[in-house]
């Protein structure tokens, strides 16, 4: 949470997302303040402080006179956030192996045999699950701006991709790939948990690229 939130609008917040994740909100639609309220059923002041903040993190676009609207999925900013993502998931992920506690890799296990029971086609709740072990990762580090950056980051790589989807080799690559890096954080082994995720991260930006290519996207369309 951050600081001076209203834990009221965690909720409203989550609600909003999930109906990006699961294609009930597409990108290019607009968000009508009154709509949004009478949906979700609360008033427009904490709407309006949601639809701030998802402005600020970058998948919401508000413009003069027309409202919100979700930002439409971008090749040119899926790629700039998994270049971001290739120099922060490491720098995680190596501070992780030699100093997270026992508790947070019990976590990682019990959110890897959640995201193994579900099947391929309940994507929206595996997005949220891998968010939750990637964010594992990054919580206990003291580097609470780059994990803060980290979260951000990723919030808005969930909703740019939230139209793509993800195939069921890769589905099952990045089970594999959680588990060798269970293993190698479990084993205090920094340099292979370095490895593990430095080709999770590329396995799952040449996945998005693909489809990004298959849909006919542009590269820049960002801005």
């Amino acid at each position: 949470m951050k600081n001076g939130q209203d834990p009221a609008e965690i909720p409203l917040y989550d609600a909003i997302l999930d109906d990006i994740y699961n294609g009930r909100l597409a990108g290019g639609q607009r968000l009508k303040v009154s709509e949004i309220a009478e949906r979700y059923g609360t008033s427009t002041s904490p709407v309006r402080e949601v639809l701030r903040r998802m402005q600020g993190e970058g998948f919401v676009e508000i413009h003069p006179n027309r409202g919100a609207t979700i930002r439409p999925t971008d090749a040119g900013s899926i790629q700039n956030i998994f270049e971001v993502l290739q120099m922060l998931e490491p720098y995680f992920v190596n501070w992780f192996a030699d100093y997270a506690s026992a508790e947070l890799l019990d976590e990682l296990e019990d959110i890897q045999s959640r995201i193994k029971q579900l099947p391929h086609n309940e994507q929206g709740a595996f997005r949220k699950l891998d968010f939750q072990f990637h964010e594992v990762l990054c919580r206990g580090h003291y580097n609470h701006t780059a994990a803060e950056i980290w979260r951000n980051l990723r919030t808005t790589l969930n909703v740019q991709a939230a139209r793509l989807r993800i195939s069921p080799t890769r589905y099952e690559a990045i089970k594999e790939e959680h588990d060798e890096l269970i293993k190698a954080l479990r084993a205090n082994d920094s340099a292979r948990a370095d490895t593990v995720i430095r080709k999770h991260v590329d396995g799952s930006f040449v996945q998005m690229s693909q489809q990004i290519r298959a849909l006919g996207m542009s590269a820049n369309r960002s801005g």
